[in-house]
């Protein structure tokens, strides 16, 4: 038992080196944050701690460099999709589950797969998903202004 517990710590090291190693390799790359909400404060939980730097370029790395679907009808992406705060959540979400399950053994990705990217994808892209009414896009640029969805109303309690 602590023999596999030592086996996960030593692979799931090794994995965030390697992110870290992507990260710096892919720095100059990394899109402008100017729109993105700031981190809550550091309460010594990792776990809770949102690195949006980190989240873009992981993104880029795992999700957008692999995904190749047809973006037709009422399916929209936002190439600036950190402007939106629903995407921002869902995606660090994702990022969470992937940190945990990729590097465990046998079917984990898979199961990442189905029970994590395939349903936030669905909610990402869909035509009441945070994207619908973004007119930014790869393939018409700007057309009114890059405008995301506001979030939900709501109001202090009395």
């Amino acid at each position: 038992m602590i023999a596999e517990l030592c086996a996960r710590v030593q692979a799931l090291e090794a994995w965030r080196t390697h992110q870290s190693d992507l990260l710096d390799e892919l720095l100059n790359g990394v899109p402008a944050l100017e729109s993105v909400h700031e981190a809550p404060p550091d309460d010594g939980d990792d776990n809770t701690e949102l690195d949006v730097d980190a989240l873009i370029v992981w993104v880029h790395d795992t999700i957008t460099s692999m995904i190749a679907r047809p973006l037709r009808g009422e399916l929209v992406w936002c190439p600036l999709w950190w402007e939106h705060p629903e995407a921002v959540f869902r995606l660090e979400a994702l990022r969470r589950a992937w940190t945990e399950l990729a590097p465990e053994p046998g079917a984990a990705m898979s199961i990442w797969i189905r029970d994590h990217l395939d349903p936030c994808l669905r909610e990402l892209l869909s035509p009441l998903g945070p994207f619908a009414d973004c007119t930014h896009n790869e393939r018409y640029r700007a057309l009114n202004g890059h405008t995301p969805l506001s979030t939900l109303p709501t109001r202090a309690p009395e």
